[in-house]
């Protein structure tokens, strides 16, 4: 837990030159998350410019070294889904800080656990309701759509907002929790999800409230061709896939930002991840 009553102690020690200081400091600031602003404000801390731009400096290279540090590690897992969590969830405490309190599996075992005990016997079509009219989660407003938060699971879980890529990463690690057969579609443009109940195949669109689709729907998707559902089913993708396009979104959403550190970063994981054999 974040002590906030050590804050202004941390604070004056920002300009200490100490590597074994600066660390210090760094785990301290990093644990309160999206919060140390407010926890900044409620302390009525006053930061001069000069601080909170080293602050704000030490902060982001700590960050982007413990992530470029930790990337790898989920790679080693042996199962897909727990791959496709692994990575997301280091792309969340990346954003917020590896020490914040609120982790990604806990959220989404929350979610699976009120689903359960809601829906003893539920089907997907119902975690799609569950999540995406009950649970309110739904797409980012066009004005926030670029948000790079939106790729983080905490931020859209918690704030009930997300783009299509992040609404169908929770369906499926939730389904997954539950024991549903839920898999990504890597659709151009508006990323889908594949749910299967019984012996069929549905096509889910988790930004669009969760809606299965069927021919017709398909037809009136933007695309510059007709698409089938045989066709769309081919685009099933693993957790690699899904975690290559996070990658190439926020390479996206930080330029929106002109945040060059942050797209170089983001660059260099995804060169190294493309350079891997197939």
């Amino acid at each position: 837990m974040p002590n906030s009553h050590q804050l202004p102690h941390v604070i004056k020690l920002l300009d200490d030159d100490s590597p074994i200081v600066q660390e210090s400091i760094m785990k301290e600031l990093t644990s309160f998350g999206p919060s140390l602003e407010q926890e900044l404000a409620r302390l009525n801390i006053a930061l001069s410019e000069q601080q909170r731009q080293l602050m704000n400096n030490l902060l982001e290279s700590y960050k982007r070294n413990w992530f470029r540090e930790s990337w790898k590690l989920w790679k080693e897992s042996e199962y897909d889904k727990q791959k496709l969590e692994g990575a997301l969830t280091l792309i969340s405490e990346f954003q917020y800080g590896h020490l914040y309190e609120v982790k990604v599996g806990t959220l989404l075992d929350q979610l699976a656990e009120e689903f359960s005990q809601k829906f003893s016997f539920g089907t997907p079509r119902e975690l799609a309701n569950f999540l995406f009219r009950i649970k309110a989660m739904r797409g980012a407003m066009p004005e926030d759509y670029h948000n790079p938060l939106n790729s983080n699971l905490t931020y859209v879980i918690q704030q009930k907002r997300g783009i299509p890529l992040s609404l169908a990463s929770i369906f499926i690690l939730v389904g997954h929790r539950v024991g549903f057969d839920i898999e990504g579609i890597n659709f151009p443009g508006h990323f889908l999800a594949r749910a299967r109940i019984g012996e069929t195949m549905y096509i889910v669109d988790c930004f669009g409230g969760g809606r299965f689709l069927d021919e017709r729907d398909l037809a009136n998707l933007n695309t510059p061709t007709t698409i089938t559902l045989r066709d769309i089913l081919q685009l099933e993708c693993d957790a690699e896939a899904i975690v290559a396009r996070t990658l190439r979104n926020l390479v996206n959403a930080y330029k929106q930002e002109n945040n060059e550190a942050n797209v170089q970063l983001m660059t260099e994981l995804l060169q190294t991840f493309e350079q891997e054999p197939e």
